[in-house]
């Protein structure tokens, strides 16, 4: 496996579906298209254990070829934790089946049980490893209000989290919508100092509609500007003698 395979992600946090600013289906779609995967959390709510699942979180997931969780609030922390190494984990077996397809013309499957196990083994070993770029979308719309708390930390949670992994991990926050009319507010770039999230995190406040599909395209133009920035700062490695 070439060692500049990475993880690039979007998770996107939620409690109901959009609502303005066109189809996240279609943003999701873009986004898998610039080969960035997007997962979703649906928050549901301990008190109504009887209503509809949030639908458009599985759709989204679908077509931005990704991973779906239903959460309560309470279990936030867990399930952004859980499904972040689960998009790992799946994409590497992913480039693992794709490279078993070229060398052996055969996928995992097909393999001995002894001969697959080795191969899990070594992905669940790698993914601890890989260079990971990873977008969380916050809803901050007005139904979000009691919940809000819980969500900021388990944001943090996560980055908590990430500062275990011997790769490493490239994070971007925004929440949706913004102040104001915005669509979105960048509350943590690629790049910047995540000791800065929290404040910005606690300067959100909830209120208005939900333009999951706005979030969604940003977060894509974010990784890329990125992504195209480091290829631009890499340093260029001349042949002895030329």
């Amino acid at each position: 496996m070439e060692n500049r395979e990475s993880i690039k992600e979007i998770i996107v946090v939620t409690d109901g579906e959009s609502n303005m600013g066109g189809d996240p289906v279609l943003a999701a779609k873009r986004a898998r298209y610039q080969g960035i995967t997007v997962n979703t959390v649906g928050i549901i709510d301990q008190n109504h254990q009887g209503e509809k699942p949030l639908e458009e979180i599985v759709s989204i997931a679908n077509a931005g070829a990704g991973a779906y969780e239903y959460s309560y609030i309470e279990a936030l922390p867990q399930t952004l934790q859980s499904l972040s190494h689960r998009t790992v984990t799946s994409t590497l077996q992913d480039v693992v089946n794709r490279q078993l397809q070229e060398i052996l013309k055969a996928d995992l499957s097909q393999l001995s049980p002894q001969a697959r196990s080795k191969i899990l083994n070594y992905i669940d070993t790698y993914s601890d490893e890989i260079e990971v770029y990873c977008c969380i979308l916050l809803d901050c719309s007005g139904s979000m209000a009691p919940k809000i708390q819980a969500a900021r930390h388990s944001i943090l949670d996560l980055v908590e989290s990430f500062k275990g992994r011997k790769g490493a991990v490239h994070l971007a926050v925004i929440g949706y919508p913004g102040e104001g009319t915005t669509a979105h507010v960048v509350l943590q770039d690629f790049g910047e100092n995540p000791n800065q999230l929290e404040r910005s995190l606690y300067r959100l406040k909830p209120g208005g509609g939900t333009p999951t599909a706005p979030a969604i395209d940003r977060a894509v133009d974010l990784m890329k500007d990125y992504l195209f920035q480091k290829e631009q700062e890499e340093p260029v490695v001349l042949v002895e003698g030329y």
